[in-house]
């Protein structure tokens, strides 16, 4: 038995906040005087931490490695930069939502270091979905800039 199912749902729900996110702003409009780039920038770091306490979780199943160890760090960097970004949004939107992009591309450059370089394995099929997800993250980041530049 495997999550392939599971994970796959999840995963495409997962991208819903970043979509309405992305139409509100392209409309306009808000729900209940909450904007599409509020509900966009919190999304965006609540799964940027999701992503990086995951990696900690992969990091810390294996033996002790300095390379690892330079994950983990990373992985705080990561979070306090996007923190900063999603804060600074408020008064620099476009450099914000630039920089939140940047972190989730941080985190896949960490997650193929990760799973190349250590003896970490991740599923193939999870892997190309986590792929094409932050691929989608992305792109709906780059939607967001072009929406507000």
């Amino acid at each position: 038995m495997t999550y392939t199912k599971i994970t796959y749902s999840l995963g495409i729900i997962g991208l819903t906040p970043f979509i309405i996110g992305v139409l509100l702003s392209m409309l306009q409009y808000e729900v209940s005087g909450i904007s599409g780039v509020v509900i966009f920038t919190t999304y965006s770091l609540a799964i940027l931490c999701f992503l990086t306490g995951s990696l900690w979780g992969q990091v810390l199943k294996v033996p002790f490695s300095s390379n690892n160890q330079k994950i983990l760090i990373a992985t705080n960097l990561l979070v306090v930069i996007g923190w900063a970004a999603s804060l600074a949004s408020a008064k620099f939107l476009v450099p914000g939502i630039i920089v939140l992009g940047l972190t989730f591309a941080g985190i896949a450059f960490l997650e193929v270091k990760l799973f190349k370089h250590s003896a970490v394995r991740q599923d193939g099929a999870y892997a190309r979905l986590r792929f094409v997800l932050t691929n989608l993250v992305l792109a709906a980041h780059a939607g967001m800039v072009i929406i507000h530049a």
